[in-house]
C-alpha cells in the first residue's frame, strides 16, 4: 500500500509538473508570437527590397534602352556615311571621301562602346528581373502561409474559449441540477411533515376514528343520491289488522 507521504510527494509531483506544463505552454505560446512578429518585419524588409530592386532595374532598364536607340541611330549614321563615301569616291572626291570616312571610323567606334555596354547590361538586366520575378514569388507565398497561420491561430483561440465557455456551462448545468435536487427533497420532507402533523391532529380531535367508522359502514347514516332514490324505491310494509275476540253474550 502506498504511504500518505509518498502519496503527497506523488500528488505534488503532478502539480509541479502541471505547472510546469503550463508554464512552458505559455513561453512557446510567446516565443511563437514573436516568432510571427520577426516574420512579419522580415516580409517587410523584403518587400523594400524588393522595391528598391524594381527602382534598379527600372535604372538599367532605361539606360539600356537609351544605348540602344543611340546605337541604332548611329549604325544609320554609318550607313549614311559610307553610301556618301562610296558616291565622293565615284565622283573622284578623295577629299570628302576621306573626311567621311574617319566620321565613319569615330561613328563605328560609338557602336562598338555602345555594344559593349549592351552585351554587359542586358544579361544583368535579365538576371535582376528573374531575381525580382523569384523574390516576388516567394514573398507571396510567405504571406499566405502567414496569414493561413494566424488564421488557425484566430480559429484555435475561438475554439479554446468555446471549449473553456462550454466546459464553465456543464459545471454551472451540473451545479443548478444539484440544487434543484436538493430543492425537490427539502420539499418532499416539508410535505411529509405537513401530512404527518395533519394525521396527528384528527387522532388527538377524534375525526380519524369517525373515519374509520364510516369507511367500515358502522354508525352514521348514508344521504348519497343513491341510498335517498332506494329508499324511495323499496315497497311500503303493510299493517295487519289487529283481531279482536268475539263479544260473550249475557245471560239473564
Amino acid at each position: 500500500m502506498e504511504k500518505r507521504g509518498d502519496c503527497s510527494v506523488s500528488t505534488w509531483g503532478k502539480i509541479f509538473t502541471a505547472i510546469r506544463g503550463g508554464i512552458n505552454e505559455a513561453a512557446e505560446a510567446a516565443a511563437d508570437s514573436q516568432s510571427m512578429r520577426i516574420l512579419d518585419q522580415e516580409i517587410r524588409d523584403a518587400e523594400q527590397s524588393l522595391r528598391s530592386a524594381r527602382s534598379d532595374l527600372a535604372g538599367i532598364m532605361a539606360s539600356n534602352k537609351s544605348v540602344l536607340r543611340r546605337l541604332e541611330e548611329n549604325r544609320a549614321k554609318e550607313t549614311k556615311d559610307t553610301d556618301s563615301a562610296r558616291a565622293a569616291i565615284s565622283a573622284g572626291r578623295t577629299d570628302l571621301a576621306q573626311g567621311l570616312a574617319q566620321r565613319i571610323a569615330s561613328i563605328r567606334g560609338e557602336v562598338q562602346r555602345d555594344q559593349e555596354e549592351l552585351d554587359r547590361l542586358l544579361p544583368r538586366q535579365q538576371q535582376m528581373l528573374r531575381t525580382i520575378q523569384e523574390t516576388e514569388a516567394r514573398i507571396a507565398q510567405m504571406k499566405r502561409e502567414v496569414e493561413n497561420v494566424k488564421a488557425n491561430e484566430s480559429l484555435l483561440r475561438a475554439q479554446s474559449a468555446i471549449a473553456h465557455s462550454q466546459s464553465g456551462i456543464n459545471t454551472r448545468l451540473g451545479s443548478a441540477v444539484e440544487s434543484l435536487e436538493r430543492i425537490k427533497k427539502r420539499q418532499e420532507i416539508t410535505a411529509g411533515r405537513i401530512e404527518a402533523g395533519a394525521e396527528l391532529a384528527a387522532l388527538e380531535n377524534g375525526s380519524d376514528l369517525d373515519r374509520q367508522l364510516r369507511e367500515a359502514g358502522i354508525g352514521g347514516s348514508s344521504h348519497s343520491a343513491d341510498d335517498v332514490l332506494a329508499q324511495l324505491m323499496a315497497p311500503k310494509h303493510s299493517v295487519e289488522p289487529i283481531l279482536l275476540p268475539a263479544p260473550t253474550s249475557k245471560k239473564d
